[in-house]
């Protein structure tokens, strides 16, 4: 537990100190307590908001354990979706999500081969997703843009962005392309797998790959678009604080572009939780948007409900958590 509060520590001080250091550099005269006379009523609201997009979430897992026939009851797939979030918020690059969701799945009774290919399923879902929106709003965002650093971010997530997304679903359809990346990833994390072990767990996730995606093809829709209305409400929160401070002429729909862009950028900072580069990214970009402290003030609020609220109340829920299994396993449960 100690480790986890340390992680929690660094995330939370990395980010805060990030804002502290934008504000000193964009915008020497701003006063960082000016937040708190943001209207209560935004922020409740964009807080049911996040609230709505972990149960869609958790409704999205209780979907695809029942088609596997599992019967888990949708707490656990609440808390499933809760935790992982919490892990990516603690871990480099924001990478220690699914290891945890996979985890879990274990723990209830699931399969790990089915818990695995679960979880990556949606990975790839993802994957199609941002390949989507990408394609679809680029020349919107390229005419709102100025030619600037910002734009130059903007591009990079782009192309970073279409890079990943091919990379990912050209490996998952092709066996020595997957097998060459997960032996890559074995290799650099030092994990005990045999090749072997890989070759069946590369056949396990293709087994499943026909089953949900060939055989039941109204499966993958509705998850993707149950995963694109998560990716609507996230934009949601950011463009009611936006509107707030600043009276923008950037539809709604280009401003989910932009931000789909920024995150495939900042989310591969190999800091915890990507914090920091999630603040500079934002920053770079939402300043030559919206002004320097105006940029400030709308990260400042979007990282406290997306992430600074999460990251404390998983800190607490995690610690109950863990005393009540410490209490279970004392008396003998499992």
């Amino acid at each position: 537990m100690k480790g986890i509060y340390k992680k929690v520590f660094l995330s939370l001080i990395i980010s805060f100190s990030i804002i502290i250091i934008l504000q000193l550099i964009f915008s020497k005269n701003y006063n960082i307590f000016l937040i708190f006379k943001f209207p209560l009523d935004i922020l409740i609201f964009d807080f049911f908001l996040l609230c709505l997009i972990y149960l869609v979430n958790a409704f999205r897992l209780q979907i695809m354990l029942i088609f596997f026939n599992y019967k888990i009851p949708f707490s656990e797939s609440f808390k499933n979706i809760f935790f992982g979030a919490f892990f990516t918020f603690i871990t480099p690059m924001s990478i220690g999500g699914q290891p945890y969701q996979i985890y879990h799945l274990i723990k209830n009774k699931v399969k790990g081969e089915d818990a695995t290919n679960i979880i990556i399923s949606k990975t790839l879902e993802i994957s199609f997703v941002i390949l989507f929106l990408d394609l679809i709003f680029i020349k919107k965002v390229l005419k709102i843009m100025p030619k600037s650093f910002g734009l130059s971010v903007i591009l990079i997530g782009f192309f970073i962005g279409l890079a990943i997304s091919t990379s990912i679903i050209l490996s998952f359809f092709n066996r020595k392309l997957l097998k060459k990346f997960l032996l890559f990833l074995i290799k650099i994390f030092k994990l005990q797998y045999t090749e072997t072990e890989v070759d069946n767990w590369i056949d396990n996730l293709q087994n499943s790959i026909k089953t949900l995606w060939l055989k039941n093809p109204w499966l993958l829709f509705v998850d993707m678009s149950l995963y694109f209305i998560t990716t609507l409400l996230y934009n949601s929160i950011l463009y009611s604080i936006i509107k707030y401070y600043y009276q923008t002429n950037i539809s709604f729909f280009t401003l989910l572009g932009i931000l789909v862009m920024m995150n495939t950028v900042a989310y591969y900072v190999p800091t915890p939780g990507s914090s920091g580069g999630i603040e500079s990214t934002y920053q770079i970009v939402f300043s030559e948007l919206f002004g320097n402290a105006n940029a400030i003030n709308i990260i400042t609020i979007y990282r406290l409900v997306t992430f600074y609220i999460p990251l404390i109340l998983g800190t607490i829920f995690f610690t109950i958590t863990g005393k009540k299994d410490k209490i279970v396993k004392e008396n003998g449960g499992e």
